[in-house]
């Protein structure tokens, strides 16, 4: 691998500005948690926690595509997207709460 695409990753510009940070990146992965936990399709012990799947998900699989020359972006089909942050804030909110 070349030093310019190692840099490019390294520097985490693979990634949307809303995961560069790894502190953002983890309240994803606490809110993809706590959609599984209240999921009754799965058995969410038999589903790796958050920790594991946000090191698999970023250091991983999304650094393994990114080095081919994939990226994750946000889709441009004119639909009303639900908004990640508010997401991951009413999240948050319903976590301090129950602490």
């Amino acid at each position: 691998m070349n030093n310019k695409l190692l840099n490019y990753l390294n520097e985490g510009k693979h990634l949307p500005s809303f995961m560069k940070d790894f502190h953002d990146q983890k309240d994803i992965f606490k809110l993809l948690a706590h959609y599984v936990q209240t999921d009754t399709n799965h058995e969410p012990d038999r589903l790796p926690n958050w920790i594991s799947a946000h090191i698999y998900t970023i250091d991983f699989f999304l650094w393994t595509m990114a080095r081919c020359g994939y990226s994750l972006q946000k889709s441009r089909s004119k639909i009303d997207f639900d908004n990640i942050q508010e997401l991951i804030d009413a999240e948050n909110k319903h976590e301090n709460k129950t602490l």
